[in-house]
């Protein structure tokens, strides 16, 4: 009886504990960040996506204007508009309102429709501009309240939203640089008028009656002060002016707050804090970074994207990431209660708030600033041999201070070697979803390629190609952390982002094992640029013209054997011609010693025939260059400004020029043999040649032309309604000509008449013709199998392709950087794989591989019967030897040659 009442008194003890921690206050819930939940296409102008009361809209610039339901992203409403050029849109109150010009007209018209039924309520013509100048261009602003518009040369103007009709006008500011703002219940109006102090003005926006005017003070006194004026994105309470690069803080009632530069700083206040934040204001990074808002791949630090907010009681600015990156260009388009919209990568995206107890600040997604592991912890000197030393790097985002360095380099003892650098881009529950968000973005962006071969397993490589050169990274993810390399070398990045996931999978997830790389047969190799060059095979080596150098490469293993400085290769009797753009070098194959180099002004156009070297230099000149030793054997100049393509047969070089005059000389001696006026006028490009031993062809603009090659005479010409936009293809009796409409034309060699023609949907660039037993292969806007005879089609495929024929089996290359292989009789599909970027090169097929180059910097061997890659000699060679680091390949200085370094 006792221990039972002893149990009782327990029980009761533990249920009102139990209640007591129940009732305990618990901290209150704080905003951490923003995740996506919906998308939906948009298209590539910004401006008009936009959010309207109840309606998301995405326009296009020809007028079609999609209403959106803002909760699900469902379309409610598609409407045509009649404005041929669609320069903005808004809606209000049941209206959609579109700014447009009329057909063959610079000047804006305003159009109102209505939302449930799409049809047109009123247009209204604006005044006049004038030239089309930043202020000229008329600024309009609506809301509920109606449409404003404000133009320099006439005021404000106020329209009834429903008719069109004219509320009011105000000759305020006439004359004046302005710039229109909205409140909930207010236009404002940023004036200045080259005299005095630049104004705020507050309008009633029915009747355009002043609220209040505020002078806002800055250096801009005289009129020959170029002043930008704009509005941010306010909360509901605040209105923000800006002038030039200051901000101005002001009440809805004009009254001003005692700041005259905002304080963007506050990016850590502590967990639990009583902060009432607005709605999101602007997308970028993080306010304290050093970036301005707005996305860049090349600072890619850290690596989410912000939504920005303001405290409603001190003004100041929070930073709120989002669960993806952004892109290059990325807007935001407004917010709901519930849901953030960004306008990026020709989408709208939907975020919802995240709300969490963090233990960090929320610059941080909430995680606690302990939990960022230090960069230089993350590789050791074992990982990249001795001598190799960490540099810690920064701790800081803004003024948010870490307790261990996010950013290390890694320094190899030589001045001139690679250096690694590596820096801690994110740490969350979340990181694998952001991963795998900026893999996405990555492969959908046109500027961007990246890796295949080490694609997944969190590691994900790639590659921005710009105005100011090639960038390349490389992001590594295991558990929460997110890391990014860079380096000038692609192989020692690629080999420490594998080191640096395995670090890291020893931290977070000890004891799995990733899947080592499938051996196929087939290999990668990775050089530090695009490989563009058409590839060499011969002899077990496979020779390699990319950006950063010219690599001759095992064929079987792809172990690089030498390397010398960029060219392109051409094998010859034995020797490589390496052609660069300032000469052509002999040069050993078997070794990469030069032979002999002879720097040429602007080399372009090399032709190896015979004993010689032929090429364009100058110009305006040909050279002939002994293929043996380099001497130069003549010199001719021709006739223009300005040299086309040289072809060699026969003993005979032909060159063209733009102002269309067809040169022949004698290839022994330089002398002129005859020459021939085509009479297409100045050509741009200049014309394209073909020669065989028993005639020349020449396209010239519009025109084909076959000419004796011994007297110069015209045997025939043909005449087409498009510029031939190809070098003519000879096969057998057949000459082939595709011109830039997309048709393609046989023509018969020796009369020059048409035996069939293909018509397609247009010209690709990529216009080629190749025969194989008994079918010719048109590749262009589609790939096209005919009879050589007829042209009757026996099969096509929706392939842009460059193709290459081995045996039973078409190898076509398409634009977005996947090579189909196909069969040859049927054009059923075998096999296809995706490079990561673009193609360079021409198929090459030799041993069972194929072998092509892409602009992502790798040269590919693929298995011929599946197409799989292989991994490159360095992963191999990490197998191996686990434990050690794989060797670094070094390339070869030729004797006499220039090694090249390439530096991003």
């Amino acid at each position: 009886m006792l221990i039972t009442r002893c149990l009782r008194a327990l029980t009761a003890l533990a249920a009102a504990a139990a209640i007591g921690v129940a009732d305990a206050p618990q901290p209150p819930l704080e905003l951490l960040g923003w995740k996506a939940v919906w998308s939906v296409p948009a298209g590539e102008e910004a401006r008009l996506s936009f959010l309207s009361g109840e309606n998301l809209i995405t326009a296009t610039p020809e007028g079609t204007v999609t209403v959106h339901d803002p909760g699900t992203g469902a379309i409610r409403r598609t409407i045509h508009t009649s404005a041929p050029s669609v320069q903005e849109a808004w809606a209000t109150t049941g209206t959609l309102v579109v700014a447009g010009s009329p057909r063959g007209s610079l000047d804006e018209t305003l159009y109102g429709y209505d939302l449930a039924s799409g049809g047109l309520l009123w247009r209204h013509a604006l005044p006049p501009s004038g030239p089309r100048t930043d202020n000229n261009v008329p600024r309009i602003l609506v809301s509920e309240y109606g449409v404003v518009v404000f133009q320099r040369g006439s005021g404000l103007l106020s329209l009834d939203v429903r008719t069109g009709g004219v509320h009011a006008r105000a000759a305020d500011a006439v004359g004046c640089e302005g710039q229109p703002g909205s409140t909930s219940r207010a236009v404002l109006l940023l004036s200045y008028c080259g005299q005095g102090p630049v104004r705020l003005d507050s309008f009633d926006p029915r009747t355009l009656r002043r609220n209040w005017t505020r002078p806002v003070t800055t250096r801009h006194t005289t009129a020959e002060d170029a002043v930008r004026l704009w509005f941010r994105r306010a909360s509901e309470g605040f209105v923000i002016a800006g002038v030039d690069n200051d901000e101005f803080l002001f009440t809805q009632d004009g009254t001003p707050l005692p700041v005259s530069r905002l304080d963007r700083a506050a990016a850590s206040w502590p967990a639990g804090g009583d902060i009432r934040w607005s709605p999101p204001l602007e997308v970028g990074h993080h306010p304290d970074a050093e970036n301005d808002a707005g996305f860049d791949w090349n600072n890619a630090w850290p690596l989410p994207g912000y939504l920005i907010s303001r405290d409603q009681d001190t003004g100041r600015l929070g930073a709120f990431p989002l669960d993806r990156p952004l892109t290059h260009t990325a807007n935001f388009v407004g917010a709901t209660s519930h849901l953030a919209f960004i306008h990026s990568d020709a989408q709208v995206t939907a975020f919802r708030p995240v709300y969490g107890r963090p233990t960090g600040p929320v610059a941080l997604g909430g995680v606690p600033p302990q939990a960022w592991p230090d960069a230089c912890s993350l590789l050791t000197p074992r990982d990249l041999g001795h001598g190799i030393r960490p540099v810690s790097g920064s701790k800081s985002l803004g003024d948010l201070t870490l307790p261990r360095p996010v950013t290390c380099d890694w320094v190899p003892p030589e001045d001139d070697a690679e250096v690694i650098s590596l820096s801690v881009s994110w740490v969350s529950s979340d990181a694998g979803a952001l991963f795998a968000a900026a893999a996405g973005q990555t492969k959908r962006h046109e500027s961007f390629d990246y890796d295949p071969t080490i694609e997944g397993d969190g590691i994900f490589s790639y590659t921005a190609h710009g105005a100011g050169g090639t960038f390349g990274a490389t992001l590594v993810n295991v558990g929460p952390v997110i890391v990014r390399l860079t380096s000038p070398s692609r192989l020692l990045q690629r080999l420490a982002a594998v080191r640096v996931r395995d670090n890291l999978m020893a931290r977070y997830r000890p004891g799995e094992r990733i899947r080592p790389p499938e051996r196929t047969g087939g290999w990668t190799h990775l050089a530090d640029a695009g490989v563009r060059a058409d590839l060499v095979v011969d002899g077990g080596v496979v020779y390699a013209g990319a950006d950063d150098g010219l690599y001759a490469l095992d064929a079987v293993t792809g172990r690089v054997r030498w390397r010398s400085s960029p060219a392109a290769p051409m094998l010859v009797d034995g020797v490589l011609y390496a052609a660069r753009p300032d000469g052509v070098a002999a040069v050993d194959a078997s070794t990469g010693r030069m032979r002999w180099n002879r720097r040429l002004d602007s080399s372009f156009a090399v032709v190896i025939e015979a004993g010689s070297v032929y090429a364009g230099t100058g110009f305006t000149h040909v050279v002939a260059l002994d293929a043996a030793t380099g001497e130069q054997r003549w010199r001719f100049r021709v006739p223009g400004s300005s040299l086309g393509r040289i072809v060699v047969a026969a003993g005979t070089v032909y060159v063209i020029s733009r102002e269309s005059l067809l040169s022949a000389l004698d290839a022994k001696t330089g002398a002129l043999r005859w020459r021939a006026r085509l009479g297409t006028g100045y050509l741009t490009p200049a014309g394209y040649l073909t020669a065989t031993g028993e005639a020349l062809f020449v396209a010239a603009g519009t025109k084909v032309f076959a000419f004796d090659p011994a007297t110069g005479k015209t045997r025939w010409r043909a005449r087409f309604g498009d510029a031939v936009g190809y070098a003519p293809v000879v096969i057998g009796g057949t000459v082939y000509l595709g011109d830039l409409a997309g048709r393609t034309y046989a023509l018969n060699t020796a009369s020059g008449e048409e035996r069939w023609r293909l018509t397609t949907a247009g010209d690709s660039g990529l216009w080629n013709v190749t025969e194989s037993r008994g079918v010719v292969y048109v590749g262009g806007r589609h790939l096209h199998a005919l009879d050589p005879v007829s042209g009757e089609e026996r099969w096509s495929r929706p392939l842009t392709a460059r193709v290459s024929i081995h045996e039973d089996t078409v190898f076509a290359q398409d634009e977005g950087g996947t090579l189909h292989a196909l069969d040859a009789a049927t054009g059923a599909p075998r096999w296809r794989f995706q490079t990561g970027g673009r193609f360079q090169t021409r198929p090459v097929v030799a041993g069972g591989l194929v072998y092509v180059g892409s602009s992502n910097g790798n040269l590919y061997a693929l298995r011929a019967t599946d197409g799989l890659p292989g991994p490159s000699p360095a992963d191999l060679d990490r197998l191996r030897h686990p434990a050690s680091p794989a060797p670094i390949e070094r390339d070869l200085r030729p004797s006499n040659g220039d090694r090249l370094r390439s530096r991003h």
